[in-house]
């Protein structure tokens, strides 16, 4: 193993631009992609101007939930700042949190808590005021409930003195603890998880396809090796061509799974998104196997490269990660998780068709007869 070691530095030592390159391809790919489209659905946020004419609990709880949601860019600004950016189409809409806001909720007086500003040129106005309305009624109405038990506390001579504050946050407790509304999505009978902050591409099933073809691409070393004049030199040493090929397979496979953890670390600490080094690795000796099966179909690299981009590109539309999930889903190829190769990136499943056909493939490339030892 160590002169395989040995003569492989020797081929890395020409070629070490091109090996380190696909070797930090797929994370330099999933890393640009993945900022790109965080830039442009930023960009693609409605921008709402929001006027705080007091800082108190009960406004800067409103300001956290019109910044909470998805669609919106909010900007606080000045009232005169607002309505100059609204008049300049800069942004789509303006809300103004009047003074004594809070008071005015305590005091379940619904008049003039806010006033809202639309352009002719306004399209989120309406959905933004409903869900401003939507938060103050639900406020006002844990106010009139607050009052109802202060009532009822006099009416019956209550032992306990509640305090206002001690009652919305009680009712606020409650909310939270009792999940009064729980939606879960379905798509053709298939429960999905809810996620808060979805990405259009997952970082993992990006990295994992980037993955994938540059594994392939790295993998033309095997039938450069088949073809070298060098290779005939295996006939008086103690190596078989498989046995070289082999020692080279498991070369490259601790190589790249070396890089695969600092990639793993890398994403984790830039997206905070983790996978199991089990999935991690299942993953990399399941794509170097089958690449190195696929590359020993072919005797000319462009066929080999012209095959491995078509692969690739098979794969990454058919199994959602070049395209959007819902998109995926529509086109009805469930059917393909029996067989995704990203199985154990995507979903950590490693009990399917796919590894049990690498598997085979490989186990029958093993025991088959050689023709020549060169």
């Amino acid at each position: 193993m160590k002169q395989v070691i040995a003569t492989r530095l020797m081929h890395w030592k020409k070629q070490w631009i091109g090996l380190v390159f696909w070797l930090l391809f797929p994370l330099i790919a999933a890393l640009s992609v993945t900022m790109i489209i965080n830039t442009l659905q930023e960009d693609a946020k409605v921008p709402v101007g929001v006027v705080l004419e007091e800082q108190t609990v009960a406004a800067e709880e409103l300001v956290e939930k019109i910044e909470a949601a998805s669609f919106i860019r909010m900007e606080v600004l000045s009232e005169q700042e607002a309505l100059h950016d609204l008049e300049k189409h800069e942004i789509d809409s303006v809300f103004v949190i009047h003074e004594k806001f809070e008071q005015n909720i305590k005091q379940n007086n619904r008049t003039r808590l806010i006033t809202g500003y639309q352009s002719d040129m306004s399209f989120a106005y309406v959905p933004v005021k409903e869900m401003i309305i939507s938060h103050v009624q639900q406020e006002t109405g844990r106010a009139k409930a607050a009052f109802a038990v202060k009532k009822l506390e006099k009416q019956y001579n209550g032992q306990e003195e509640w305090t206002f504050e001690e009652i919305t946050a009680k009712s606020k407790d409650i909310q939270r603890e009792e999940n009064l509304l729980d939606t879960a999505l379905t798509f053709k009978g298939t429960p999905e998880a809810v996620n808060d902050n979805p990405r259009l591409f997952p970082v993992w099933g990006l990295w994992g396809i980037f993955s994938l073809l540059s594994t392939l691409l790295v993998f033309d070393w095997v039938i450069k090796e088949k073809q070298s004049k060098a290779i005939q030199r295996l006939v008086f040493s103690r190596w078989s061509l498989k046995s070289y090929l082999l020692q080279n397979l498991v070369l490259y496979t601790v190589v790249m799974f070396t890089v695969d953890l600092f990639t793993a670390g890398s994403l984790y600490f830039i997206f905070g998104e983790w996978i199991s080094p089990i999935s991690l690795f299942v993953y990399r000796l399941l794509i170097s196997t089958a690449a190195f099966l696929f590359a020993c179909l072919f005797k000319k690299p462009f066929y080999y490269y012209t095959m491995s981009f078509v692969l690739t590109l098979v794969i990454g539309i058919s199994s959602g990660a070049l395209l959007p999930s819902a998109i995926a889903t529509d086109w009805d190829w469930n059917w393909f998780d029996l067989i995704n190769p990203l199985g154990p990136v995507l979903s950590e499943n490693y009990l399917s068709f796919w590894p049990a056909a690498v598997v085979l493939s490989f186990v029958l490339w093993l025991f088959r007869k050689e023709q020549y030892h060169a």
